[in-house]
């Protein structure tokens, strides 16, 4: 029987007024054949997944991400390359990598921290921050070694992280529930 709690993840939003130019750069980019395109509004960086979870838990997470925020000053992200993740003749996922970032690093580490203690599971593999733009390649040959779309001195201000319900039915489906403001 399917687990019908709701979903959730914590990430970095990536403000709308980033989120729109790229979305319309990469849409744009006739080389980039992907069936589903993310909405801007969905953009964000994972520091963790989730999964299903009931208030409870919930609850008890989020007395913790707010501490972690009060000790994390805002912090500048700066995006580098465009890549995909999965055979790169068929691609599943096209996104956009942050360059390589401490504070990045630092917060989603306290959040993994904070996450295990509350009772939460957390993947295994290493974590590859990133910001999902497409997913499920149509193209005929696989993704090209050179791609010209280029997010050049993309860069933002994270200055909150945000605890957020997933809702599958949905467009946008990602809906801030609690946000962090980093002090």
């Amino acid at each position: 029987m399917p687990d019908i709690r709701p979903h959730y993840f914590i990430g970095v939003p990536i403000p709308e007024g980033i989120a729109n130019p790229i979305y319309q750069a990469a849409k744009n980019e006739p080389i980039l054949t992907f069936q589903k395109w993310v909405h801007p509004l969905d953009y964000h960086i994972t520091l963790i997944f989730l999964g299903a979870a009931d208030e409870t838990q919930i609850k008890k997470l989020e007395g913790s991400l707010a501490e972690i925020a009060s000790e994390i000053d805002p912090f500048s992200i700066k995006f580098g390359k465009i890549d995909v993740f999965g055979d790169r003749r068929k691609p599943r996922v096209l996104h956009l990598e942050p360059k390589k970032n401490k504070t990045l690093d630092r917060l989603r580490e306290h959040t993994k921290q904070a996450v295990l203690q509350a009772g939460f599971q957390v993947e295994k593999r290493p974590y590859h921050p990133h910001m999902t733009l497409a997913r499920k390649w149509t193209g005929e040959d696989g993704f090209p070694a050179h791609v010209p779309f280029e997010s050049g001195e993309v860069s933002m201000m994270a200055e909150r992280f945000s605890l957020f319900q997933i809702h599958l039915n949905q467009s946008p489906k990602y809906e801030e529930i609690f946000k962090f403001q980093l002090s």
